[in-house]
């Protein structure tokens, strides 16, 4: 049918959007003003990426061979299928909608005690995540690579310390998470995530673990369960320390972290740690892997804590290259001062990052990421070389951190 644009029906209908259209601004203009600019930040980084590649390219000599100047370099990938067991080392890796594929997926949680009023209310959460905070020897239990069993996406659990012959696996494939049927609403911090229960064997296996004292089984963790996030559950970053470039879709949605303490990716460099290990050596204690402090991306050839001031970074090369934002530093707890390998806990180096690292009432170690809002299909490798897009003045939380 076509329309009379004479015909008073049109009049009417165009009088009334041109008399909504202030509402419809008031109402919606920040958020299309924020739409617009994640989208032309993100176009704005590619450019300089691109431009700087371009640089980089003609900086060669006139003999056609590279200036060789060291560059900032990817020295380590790490995942950590569970939060807070081991991590396993990677040659590479892709993202998802939570960071780094297959990071922190899963995690240890215990019942909340029953509420005084009887029964927990809808959206409550009944069970509270459990980490090395609460409990050093999760650092004992390894994980393995996810691997294909049987067309099944499976990780297996062992630990170090006792038989090795016996571990446990675990199916993480979507489907069989979302067959799970024993769900539960857990507490993460601030936030509430939906997760399911991925069964016994995996729940008996680490709780005897958690639970061992003095080489007998204690009852002070045998509640603890093993879960998985839910495809379906939304947990997104704080959004004062998100970068507009970061928003994600032709929505500009926040990003999301999935079941990390808040950010989707912790960002290291190797020049940091060897300043603390200096510091640690000259007041005669043993310096720390990196391990302590479980990131994800490691990056070498840096000056030390130069990190602090990176705004945007990227990884590798070519129109498709991984973009980073670097939204904040890294409050560490007690955790760092866990032995990854036989879950005993010492003063340092919380003792002496107070010395030069402290900002408020948090010190602080390596530097919070998330990923452009482009680049959730990307993939980053060991060697790839890492530019420093931007720079600016270092961000520390807003708010005092209340360690578990």
């Amino acid at each position: 049918m076509k329309l009379d644009l004479n015909s008073s029906a049109s009049r009417t209908i165009g009088t009334i959007l041109l008399a909504s259209t202030p509402l419809l601004l008031y109402h919606c203009g920040p958020r299309l003003l924020l739409i617009y600019k994640a989208h032309s930040g993100r176009r704005r980084l590619r450019y300089l990426a691109a431009s700087r590649q371009e640089t980089a390219t003609s900086n060669n000599d006139d003999d056609g061979s590279t200036n060789m100047t060291v560059k900032p370099t990817v020295s380590a990938i790490y995942i950590h299928p569970i939060k807070s067991l081991r991590p396993i080392s990677l040659p590479s890796t892709t993202f998802d909608k939570h960071g780094l594929s297959s990071d922190r997926s899963l995690m240890i949680v215990r019942p909340n005690p029953p509420p005084i009023y009887g029964s927990f209310l809808e959206g409550e959460a009944t069970h509270r995540f459990v980490t090395q905070r609460q409990c050093s020897k999760l650092a004992t239990i390894d994980v393995s690579p996810p691997i294909m069993m049987d067309g099944r996406k499976m990780i297996k659990l062992s630990c170090s310390h006792q038989d090795k012959t016996k571990a446990v696996y675990v199916d993480i494939s979507p489907k069989a998470i979302e067959s799970y049927p024993i769900r539960y609403t857990a507490g993460l911090w601030s936030d509430i995530v939906q997760v399911a229960d991925v069964g016994d064997e995996a729940a008996m296996f680490v709780a005897e673990i958690a639970s061992m004292e003095n080489g007998a089984v204690s009852s002070s963790f045998g509640d603890l369960r093993v879960v998985a996030i839910l495809e379906n559950t939304e947990r997104r970053i704080d959004e004062r320390y998100c970068p507009v470039e970061a928003r994600v879709g032709w929505g500009g949605w926040v990003p999301q972290s999935g079941l990390t303490d808040g950010f989707p990716i912790l960002v290291a460099a190797e020049s940091s740690l060897a300043e603390l290990n200096k510091r640690l050596i000259e007041k005669n204690k043993k310096p720390i892997p990196m391990s302590r402090f479980r990131p994800n991306i490691v990056i070498s050839n840096t000056k030390p804590f130069e990190e602090d001031t990176w705004k945007a970074i990227q990884i590798g090369s070519g129109p498709n290259a991984t973009i980073l934002h670097i939204t904040k530093g890294c409050p560490r707890c007690k955790q760092s001062c866990t032995d990854q390998l036989t879950g005993e806990r010492s003063e340092e180096p919380l003792e002496t990052l107070a010395d030069f690292r402290a900002h408020g009432e948090d010190v602080y170690f390596a530097q919070n990421a998330v990923l452009n809002g482009d680049c959730y299909d990307g993939s980053i490798c060991v060697g790839d070389e890492v530019r420093i897009l931007t720079r600016g003045d270092p961000v520390w939380d807003l708010d005092a951190v209340r360690a578990e």
